[in-house]
């Protein structure tokens, strides 16, 4: 079946298009055909054509941090797998840059409708023509708008060839033959529905059984536009196609995750020590910083008549920086727990404005209330709040908000509800103002408070589990998705609510069991690294001269360690053990280190700069975190 329609009114070529004309000119006749000739849409498609990226938004490159050499040579993935038993990709649609990305491949597809058109168009004209030098222009044209169909076909080619087993790769390649392709397409002979067809085969024998009834949407809007000219459907059925392959990726990424998480979390620590000995010699990582913020608040804590150790330190400190230290970053050795520690510091923060809004409620409550009552009260308090505030916990930004409601509990309290008293609201206002102002000794004392509060349960939590394997944390601190149960609600009025917990809940006890996590994975990667490492002296040479300098920090470094995993043909990744290249753990200096040779890697496994991807990116992290 060919692209090119069996009939298209249009009318002959002016005799000014000549094949003397300049490939600009060339360029600029096809705007203008896809402008006045392409309806509806023409005007758009006209513009995407032009401007729109000239890559698909899905690309063999841009799924390959999903292949398996990638996954388990990925230091953030292989951290975060500790403390997420569901770990799994998926398409990264959210935020600003998520927007930007849906908007760019909406571009892209209206040029590439554009652009089928133009060849089915260009391909017609050019069998019309009967002058030499009109054909000529025909293929110039044709030759010129050809932007993006042939690495979309290059894409699709790619990808399959990662998803297929070896003894089909010859087959997707010659089926797939781009060149042979656009040929066919620039002579009007592409047979779209032969090729939709085997595609749809060779997909359905791959993927999962749920992704059939993708596979054929996409074969029938292929068919749909081949069949009636209709090039918005072409585009639908080739988008269809690059999703499904998406999806198919991400189906094995997923599932290769799955079936080696035990194995990565048991190798946690033994991976990032080697990692981070590395990171540590090459100059990456401010080992005195971190060490110095470690020291400070050991001396603090020791007395002369008591000696506090090394885990205290390191707990107190955290916490510490958790609640207070919002403004300066954490110590460059938690790089890999930034995210997670800030989520800990937004609930840590919530829970002290939550207190201090409890506090607002108690401060104006009736003199004649009872305790029980307003326990009630304040219950019914923190769910609303909840609500109101949502995850992002912006109770700056909603005081308006939460006065409302306390007004009207009050008001409930007094029994003169409705209506609302608005005196009362700015009263209440002006309070919550004051008291979730960080900077306000009453949210001082309250961060206090918790502080003191939660200090005790984290450390002797930590103390209980420090000698656990990395797979033992994550099994006694993750609890399985489907044994989670949330708290019991509280407020006004019978509600329906699950069983109580056999044990009394504890509201810290989140932060407890997360805070544990960090620290007991921290310490048994960090401590011999630094904390308990002596302290590297001060630097007196030059820079040329000094061993974290960039000309000879290669030479004294261990090795970046490479984890592997074998293919099996037809199969699925098979994890059959993960290692590391052997290395010191400990930080070298150049009296002790000795020059370490690059590994010789077989045919087929990662290479060194493949491996340290990863790294790059965090280092460009880290350093808009510790600027210098």
């Amino acid at each position: 079946m060919s692209l090119t329609p069996s009939s298209l009114d249009s009318p002959t070529p002016p005799i000014w298009q000549s094949p003397n004309m300049t490939d600009q000119e060339i360029v600029y006749d096809i705007f203008n055909y896809i402008l006045e000739m392409l309806e509806p849409n023409g005007a758009d498609a006209s513009y995407c054509y032009e401007r729109a990226t000239m890559v698909p938004p899905i690309t063999a490159e841009s799924l390959a941090e999903l292949d398996m050499h990638r996954i388990i040579n990925n230091p953030k993935l292989r951290h975060d797998v500790n403390f997420d038993r569901d770990l799994h990709f998926r398409p990264n649609l959210d935020g600003s840059k998520g927007r930007q990305k849906v908007k760019s491949a909406e571009q892209y597809w209206q040029a590439l409708e554009g652009e089928l058109f133009m060849l089915a168009f260009g391909a017609q004209m050019k069998m019309q023509a009967a002058d030499p030098k009109i054909v000529a222009y025909w293929e110039r044209v044709l030759k010129h708008s050809q932007r993006r169909l042939r690495s979309m076909f290059e894409a699709i080619r790619d990808i399959l060839k990662t998803l297929v087993p070896d003894y089909e790769q010859k087959t997707v390649i010659e089926r797939l033959d781009v060149d042979l392709i656009m040929q066919e397409i620039s002579n009007g002979v592409c047979d779209l529905l032969s090729l939709s067809t085997w595609l749809t085969k060779v997909l359905k024998a791959h993927c999962a059984p749920m992704r059939d009834d993708m596979v054929d949407e996409m074969q029938q809007d292929i068919e749909v536009g081949a069949l009636e000219v209709r090039h918005e459907k072409l585009v639908s059925g080739l988008r269809q196609l690059l999703s499904i392959l998406e999806a198919m990726k991400l189906d094995v990424a997923n599932h290769q995750i799955r079936h080696m998480r035990p194995l990565l979390v048991d190798d946690t620590v033994n991976f990032q020590r080697h990692y981070n000995a590395h990171r540590i010699a090459t100059g990456k990582i401010d080992v005195c910083k971190a060490r110095k913020w470690f020291d400070a608040e050991l001396e603090n804590l020791t007395t002369p008549s008591y000696q506090a150790t090394h885990l205290q330190a390191l707990t107190s400190a955290l916490l510490k920086d958790v609640l207070f230290n919002e403004s300066n970053p954490i110590p460059p050795t938690f790089y890999l727990d930034s995210d997670r520690l800030k989520c800990i510091r937004l609930d840590v923060r919530s829970t002290v404005c939550y207190s201090l809004c409890r506090k607002v409620l108690a401060e104006l409550a009736p003199t004649r209330v009872t305790s029980s009552e307003l326990l009630r009260a304040q219950g019914a308090l923190h769910a609303s709040i909840s609500a109101i505030v949502g995850i992002s916990g912006r109770f700056t930004e909603r005081i308006e908000n939460i006065a409302v409601e306390i007004v009207r509990i009050l008001l409930i309290l007094e029994g003169r509800y409705p209506p609302l008293d608005t005196s009362l609201l700015g009263i209440v206002e002006q309070k919550l103002a004051v008291a979730l102002n960080p900077a306000s000794e009453a949210f001082d004392q309250i961060a206090r408070d918790t502080c003191d509060r939660l200090l005790p349960k984290v450390t002797m939590s930590v103390e209980e589990h420090i000698r656990l394997s990395a797979l033992d944390l994550q099994n006694a601190l993750i609890t399985p998705t489907s044994n989670q149960l949330p708290p019991p609600p509280i407020g006004f009025g019978a509600v329906l609510a699950p069983p109580e917990p056999t044990r009394n809940y504890d509201p810290d006890d989140d932060i407890v069991r997360r805070l544990t996590h960090v620290i007991c994975l921290h310490w048994n990667v960090w401590a011999d690294l630094v904390y308990l490492a002596p302290m590297p002296a001060e630097p007196e040479m030059s820079d040329a001269e000094s061993p974290t300098s960039p000309g000879s920090s290669e030479s004294l470094s261990p090795t970046m360690p490479i984890a592997r995993a074998v293919y099996a043909p037809g199969k699925k990744w098979l994890p059959v053990g993960v290692t590391v290249t052997a290395v010191s753990t400990g930080i070298p200096t150049p009296a002790s280190s000795p020059e370490t040779k690059p590994e010789q890697h077989s045919p087929g496994s990662p290479s060194q700069s493949d491996a340290q991807q990863e790294q790059e990116s965090l280092d460009a992290q880290q350093q808009q975190q510790h600027p210098t």
